[in-house]
């Protein structure tokens, strides 16, 4: 799926899941590249995790805003704040080790926090927008 700058907020920034954002373009050969890799990963990750894909020289003040400077970088929000990024792939193996490592690193991360105490205060960070939107 395509994200334009104004959905990026509602589509991205405020969902309650987590969210895989490719910042690419089309030029780019490596993003060429990963672009299959990333939709078996859309469909094997479905209801999950979405898959979004941003092509920076249409959307270059989202680009510009995560301070994305290789292409293609991914980074992975969960309830709108950024908690991990990738990017320097050297190949298409290195992409999807990478990839299923942060999954997995941050599922057993939310299973975690689930499992522990109870959040002090689970609307405090609800009110804040952290991107300057």
């Amino acid at each position: 799926m395509q994200i334009q700058h104004d959905a990026f907020k509602n589509d991205i920034l405020t969902q309650n899941t987590w969210v895989l954002v490719d910042f690419s373009a089309p030029w780019c050969g490596l993003c060429r590249m990963v672009e299959p890799l990333l939709h078996r990963l859309t469909e094997e990750w479905a209801g999950n995790f979405t898959v979004v894909r941003l092509n920076v020289d249409d959307q270059w003040q989202l680009a510009r805003r995560f301070a994305v400077a290789a292409l293609p970088t991914l980074i992975l929000f969960h309830q709108g704040i950024e908690v991990a990024r990738c990017s320097h792939f050297r190949d298409r193996d290195d992409l999807l080790r990478r990839c299923e490592e942060l999954m997995q690193q941050q599922v057993r991360l939310v299973q975690q926090q689930q499992h522990s105490a109870k959040v002090d205060n689970p609307t405090a960070s609800a009110d804040r927008d952290p991107h300057g939107f």
